[in-house]
């Protein structure tokens, strides 16, 4: 997808925080975070290029079996899986952003997968979310350790993970945007 992506400077719901290369933490590396919420209360969001080897199906009861990872979504309530999804008619679905929402009842999207009305491939599973206090992912996009964009269906559910980071910086015409093509570690050069 070639389509030119515009930065942002506030982050909102619907937005992706991308990290900077030489972020600190080593948990948000080359990291693409939904924000699904923004708001007074701070900002939720869920890393959506981290993928793990867990099936949904194993790591919960009951759940159709379907071939669906589980992404790692952030380091708060691993334990817990949310999704995000294409859905528009799942009961109880939060609208993100045009062709992505959060959540919904859980019940109605199992039967939805198993009668084949819900495709698994429009689903994100992930495992735990990231958070930040009210002006605290503010400050950190001052120090230009995130970069904001748009949010698109694309991005989210199509990009493979494992270039989705450095694809959007080239979108967004960032000089970051070639590191890319280099390793996360340089030593493994």
């Amino acid at each position: 997808m070639s389509k030119k992506s515009r930065r942002l400077d506030k982050p909102k719901m619907g937005s992706l925080l991308i990290a900077e290369p030489f972020i600190s933490e080593a948990a948000f590396k080359r990291s693409v975070v939904l924000i699904s919420q923004n708001n007074v209360k701070g900002t939720i969001g869920f890393i959506i290029n981290k993928p793990t080897q867990l099936k949904v199906n194993e790591a919960l009861d009951d759940f159709p079996e379907v071939d669906a990872i589980i992404y790692w979504g952030g380091t708060i309530k691993t334990d817990s899986v949310y999704y995000i999804h294409s859905i528009s008619t799942l009961t109880g679905a939060k609208k993100i952003t045009e062709g992505v929402y959060w959540g919904g009842d859980y019940t109605e999207l199992k039967l939805m997968i198993e009668s084949g009305e819900a495709d698994v491939e429009d689903i994100k599973f992930l495992a735990g979310f990231c958070a930040w206090s009210p002006t605290e992912l503010e400050q950190q996009i001052k120090e230009e350790n995130w970069w904001l964009t748009f949010a698109d269906g694309h991005s989210v559910f199509i990009e493979e993970p494992t270039v989705i980071w450095g694809n959007i910086l080239q979108r967004m015409g960032h000089v970051y945007g070639i590191l890319n093509d280099f390793p996360v570690d340089p030593e493994m050069n």
